[in-house]
């Protein structure tokens, strides 16, 4: 398997392909901030600020990792048929848990595009709140709440069995270090906000492409009422309610070539280790 961005034939950016790493059975990550799973798993899975483009304030890709920087990590389980998504995000001025700083994910399962979060068309409420979140999922922190939140009607898929997060920060509120999530997300065809019962649940596939984009609100003061950048792994800032500006994402096979026997003990690639360290000079 070639671990590096490839062709695609739809979503944005234009070209590229990410492979989502496959963990192997009884090697899932426990969803409990704690991200010592992923430490095994090399640069070639990795999301970092380098692939994120500001697409709101007008930075583009000339990013400060001095202000934020993240590493990201996308994987998935055959048996488990579930989505595991990791951040590790550097910030000059943590405003997570209390402002708006948000690491917010779109979800397309089976691929298929389309709009899934805004429909200015339709005036039934009924029938809105039914289309909402049913083709694509758009999934965020709630600062300042539980943790995982949906952005549409429907909120219990984003709890077990369907969903779970957990945090943790190296710095209080407003303070220089590090954020870390984990988060664990079931795939669907077609979700009903009425329940799991009248919703289709998604059958991952290995070598399967799926939709899913990444962005990072960075806002240093949040009492200022704007933010400083707002990172699109797309991008494309409408990403956040049409599947068609996703990022495609391969179900990648399991990788021969990570030391799965070595996970429980081990030690973050020394490239993240000493740009992490150089944050904290």
């Amino acid at each position: 398997m070639v671990l590096t961005a490839s062709i695609s034939w739809a979503h944005l950016p234009v070209g590229k392909v990410w492979p989502a790493v496959q963990f192997p059975d009884g090697k899932t990550p426990a969803i409990d901030g704690n991200l010592v799973e992923w430490d095994v798993i090399p640069s070639p899975y990795w999301i970092t600020h380098e692939d994120l483009t500001e697409t709101v304030v007008g930075v583009g890709t000339a990013f400060d990792a001095t202000d934020m920087a993240l590493r990201a990590i996308v994987g998935w389980n055959n048996s488990a048929n579930k989505v595991y998504i990791m951040e590790d995000r550097f910030d000059n001025a943590i405003w997570v848990t209390t402002g708006w700083e948000p690491m917010e994910f779109e979800f397309d399962s089976d691929h298929s595009g389309g709009m899934f979060g805004v429909f200015p068309d339709v005036t039934d409420q009924e029938q809105k709140d039914r289309l909402h979140g049913a083709q694509g999922q758009d999934y965020g922190f709630n600062q300042g709440g539980p943790g995982l939140n949906a952005w549409h009607k429907s909120q219990w898929h984003y709890n077990l069995p369907w969903g779970q997060f957990a945090k943790t920060q190296t710095a209080p509120e407003g303070g220089e270090g590090f954020f870390q999530a984990e988060y664990m997300l079931t795939g669907w065809d077609d979700l009903d906000w009425h329940g799991p019962d009248t919703s289709v649940i998604h059958d991952f596939q290995e070598d399967s492409i799926i939709g899913l984009n990444l962005t990072i609100i960075d806002d240093d003061n949040p009492t200022e009422g704007s933010y400083e950048g707002y990172w699109v792994l797309s991008g494309a800032t409408n990403s956040y309610y049409e599947g068609d500006l996703l990022s495609d994402f391969v179900l990648a096979p399991i990788d021969a070539d990570i030391n799965w026997g070595a996970q429980a003990t081990a030690v973050e690639d020394q490239t993240w280790g000493r740009i992490k360290s150089t944050f904290a000079e």
